[in-house]
C-alpha cells in the first residue's frame, strides 16, 4: 500500500508541475501542500526533473533569417518605334524603389555609335515617391541600335540595387534632304532675327537667331559651309533657342537652307537675302565693330549744328537758341572718335562669341598688335591684323 501511495503522490506532484507551467501562481500554494508530506517523500519530489514547459521565450532573441531585401522596379512610357535620323526622341522611365535613403543614379545604355545619347547628366524628379526622367537620344545613320536601358543606385560610390529596361526594336528612317538640309528635324523652326557682317576682307560672317520645338539644335549643319556652328544654346529639347553662324564669301548674297517638319511630314524651305550692316554692336550677335568712322561724322555734325545755333543767336538774341547751341558743343566732345590699340600675345586665340563654349577661329603665332573695339565681361572685341573680328580673354592682352 505504501508503494501505491509513493505511486500516487508522485504523479500528483508530475500533475501539479504541469498545472503550475499553465496557470501561474500556483508555486506558493503548491509548497505548503509540499511541507505536509514526510521528509523522503518531499526528497524524491526533488530529484524529478522540472519541466521545460515554463521556459519564456523572448520574441526579439529569436533572429528571422528571412528579412526582406529592397528592390529596384523600372518602367516607361511608350515610345515611338519609328523615328527619323537627326530627329531627336524621348524615352520617359520610371524608378521605384523601397530604398528611402540618399542616393545617386547611374544610366547605362546597350546600344551602338550611331546612336547618340543627347542628355547623359538627366536629372531625376521624385513624384509621389516615383522617380522619373526623361531621355533623349539621336540617331545619326539608320543603322542606329538601342536594346537596352540599365539603372544602377549607388550610396558612397558603390551600386546597391541595379535594374534592366529591355526595349522593342526601333527603326530609323532616312529623312527626306535637298542640297540645303540642314541635318534638322522639328516641330517648328523660326528665324527670328539675321545679320551679316564684314568678318574680313574676302569673307562675311551671318547670324542667326533660331527659336525650334521637339529638336536638337546643334544638329544644325549645312553641307559645304566650311565654317559654322551654333552658340548660345538655350532651353531643352521641347523648346529651345540659340545663335547660328557660318562664314561665307563676300559674293554670296543669298543665304538658304532647308529642314524638315516632323509634324507635317516635309521639308520647309527658307530663303535670306544678305545685306552686310555695319552698325553698332547689337547685344545677340555681339559680333560687329563700332564704327569709329562714322562717329567722327556725328561729332562734326554737332559743331556744324553748334556753329548754326550760334549765328541764330547773334541775329535773333534768343537765349533757348544760345542753349541749344552750348548742348551740341558739349554733346560733340562725348562723341568717341579714338580707337584704342594693344598687344595681343602669342598663341593666344580669338572666338567666336564672347562666350565659354564658343568657337576659336584664329591663334596667333606671335605678338600681334590689335585695335580694341569693344569689351563684354571678360572677353576683349579685337580687330586682328588680317581683317578679322573676334573675342579675346582680358588676360590675353597687354598695352601697346
Amino acid at each position: 500500500m505504501r508503494i501505491l501511495f509513493f505511486v500516487f503522490l508522485i504523479s500528483l506532484n508530475l500533475f501539479a508541475r504541469g498545472e503550475i507551467s499553465v496557470f501561474s501562481g500556483q508555486d506558493e500554494k503548491m509548497q505548503e501542500e509540499l511541507k505536509k508530506l514526510p521528509k523522503e517523500d518531499q526528497r524524491i519530489y526533488q530529484n524529478i526533473t522540472p519541466s521545460d514547459e515554463n521556459l519564456d521565450i523572448d520574441i526579439n532573441d529569436v533572429e528571422d533569417p528571412f528579412v526582406p531585401q529592397s528592390s529596384l522596379v523600372l518602367t516607361n512610357d511608350e515610345y515611338p518605334l519609328k523615328v527619323y535620323v537627326n530627329e531627336a526622341f524621348p524615352i520617359t522611365i520610371y524608378a521605384k524603389t523601397t530604398e528611402n535613403t540618399d542616393f545617386d543614379f547611374k544610366i547605362g545604355l546597350k546600344k551602338n555609335n550611331d546612336l547618340l545619347f543627347l542628355n547623359p547628366d538627366a536629372k531625376w524628379e521624385n513624384v509621389q515617391g516615383e522617380y522619373v526622367t526623361t531621355l533623349w537620344f539621336e540617331a545619326k545613320t539608320s543603322n542606329a541600335l538601342l536594346k537596352q536601358i540599365s539603372i544602377q543606385l549607388l550610396r558612397n560610390g558603390q551600386v546597391f540595387q541595379q535594374a534592366n529596361l529591355n526595349l522593342n526594336p526601333i527603326k530609323y528612317e532616312v529623312t527626306p534632304s535637298n542640297n540645303n538640309f540642314a541635318h534638322l528635324i522639328a516641330s517648328s523652326l523660326e528665324v527670328k532675327k539675321i545679320k551679316t557682317s564684314n568678318f574680313d576682307n574676302h569673307n562675311v560672317i551671318v547670324m542667326l537667331e533660331l527659336n525650334a520645338r521637339n529638336t536638337n539644335l546643334k544638329s544644325f549643319y549645312i553641307d559645304g559651309v566650311q565654317k559654322q556652328g551654333v552658340e548660345n544654346l538655350k532651353g531643352d529639347f521641347n523648346a529651345s533657342s540659340a545663335f547660328y553662324y557660318a562664314i561665307l564669301p563676300s559674293s554670296k548674297t543669298n543665304f538658304e537652307f532647308s529642314y524638315f517638319n516632323k509634324d507635317t511630314k516635309s521639308l520647309e524651305n527658307m530663303s535670306f537675302k544678305l545685306i552686310v550692316s555695319d552698325d553698332e554692336v547689337s547685344t545677340q550677335s555681339d559680333l560687329n565693330p563700332t564704327n569709329k568712322s562714322f562717329n567722327i561724322y556725328k561729332q562734326y555734325a554737332f559743331w556744324c549744328l553748334t556753329f548754326i545755333f550760334a549765328v541764330l543767336f547773334v541775329w535773333k538774341k534768343n537765349y533757348i537758341i544760345f542753349g541749344l547751341a552750348v548742348v551740341c558743343f558739349i554733346l560733340g566732345f562725348f562723341v568717341d572718335t579714338n580707337i584704342k590699340s594693344g598687344i595681343l600675345k602669342a598663341g593666344s586665340r580669338a572666338k567666336i562669341l564672347p562666350t565659354e563654349p564658343s568657337t576659336y577661329f584664329y591663334t596667333a603665332n606671335s605678338n600681334e598688335k590689335v585695335k580694341i573695339l569693344g569689351k563684354r565681361l571678360n572677353y576683349v572685341k579685337v580687330l586682328l591684323e588680317n581683317s578679322q573680328i573676334g573675342w579675346v580673354l582680358r588676360e590675353d592682352l597687354q598695352k601697346n
